[in-house]
């Protein structure tokens, strides 16, 4: 049950990182920046309870690989996204 919470947060907080960014691609703008705050304290909440669960090298470790994976994941939901062709595109 506690893992699934600490996989949670930092999917969330990786999720509300990316959207934050200026250069994700789900939103038309990026969140404001109140809500990098907020990422930024879903994913520390999330390495206190991988360090409430694992030793700490293996918690850090969890951490950081399921932060990197969710971070190259998140992007890549993105690319079937249908964007309006340019006005001049040949193929259009």
């Amino acid at each position: 049950m506690w893992q699934f919470i600490a996989l949670l947060l930092t999917v969330c907080g990786a999720t509300l990182l990316y959207l934050t960014n200026r250069h994700q691609r789900f939103n038309s703008n990026p969140l404001p920046k109140l809500w990098r705050l907020l990422a930024l304290i879903c994913c520390l909440l999330a390495l206190f309870f991988w360090l409430q669960l694992y030793v700490t090298s293996s918690a850090l470790f969890t951490w950081l690989f399921t932060s990197c994976v969710a971070l190259i994941a998140i992007p890549l939901f993105g690319l079937n996204k249908k964007f309006p062709r340019a006005k001049g595109d040949i193929n259009g």
